[in-house]
């Protein structure tokens, strides 16, 4: 899933892999060339580039993984309040850690039918943003609930990292769009959100 957004570390990448490239070049000469001013460039320059570049890597890493936590944010709801509204833009993905969610198809003709009732270690929010639509239902807080949410920036990077977390969530979003589809007020060949 592309997100859209440059990966923010590309350069330094870029410079880390430059910097371990000179690195490795100076003790190929060294190899080919073995003479006490190729043995001091190597050992004077080669390792201070090798160096430069494994200190670079590893910022990114460290920044990466530090983002990558912060992307991750723990919310609290209390009972009946709205999480998203049905035609909202879709901006997070929500798993639940404690407590009951309800997700709740809006029709002004028929009101209110709920469609499901997710619980702890359930995750909800994925359709609007694997689909790029707008959110299909609204889903609110059947108790006081804890989830913790993800944004939909880090939500792509994430699926490519792990393929069984992806496989997992497009097949539980296939069920539910194919759920949505036989709901009360869904319309022929789709659904009316």
């Amino acid at each position: 899933m592309d997100t859209g957004i440059p990966y923010a570390h590309e350069k330094h990448l870029c410079l880390a892999g430059f910097l371990a490239l000179l690195g490795l070049l100076t003790a190929l000469l060294y190899i080919v060339r073995s003479t006490p001013y190729t043995m001091v460039l190597f050992l004077g320059a080669g390792q201070t580039l090798l160096l430069a570049a494994l200190g670079i890597f590893l910022w990114v890493l460290a920044s990466d993984i530090r983002a990558r936590l912060r992307s991750v944010v723990e919310r609290r709801f209390k009972q009946g309040e709205i999480i998203f509204r049905q035609g909202d833009p879709p901006d997070c993905l929500y798993a639940i850690g404690r407590g009951e969610a309800e997700v709740v198809r809006e029709d002004p003709v028929r009101g209110e039918t709920i469609l499901a009732r997710l619980g702890p270690g359930e995750f909800f929010g994925e359709m609007g943003i694997i689909g790029n639509a707008p959110r299909m239902a609204t889903v609110r807080a059947a108790t006081d609930l804890e989830v913790l949410s993800i944004h939909r920036i880090h939500f792509g990077p994430l699926l490519s990292y792990l393929p069984w977390l992806r496989e997992g969530i497009l097949a539980e979003y296939r069920r539910r769009s194919a759920d949505l589809n036989r709901a009360p007020g869904a319309g022929p060949g789709g659904t009316n959100a």
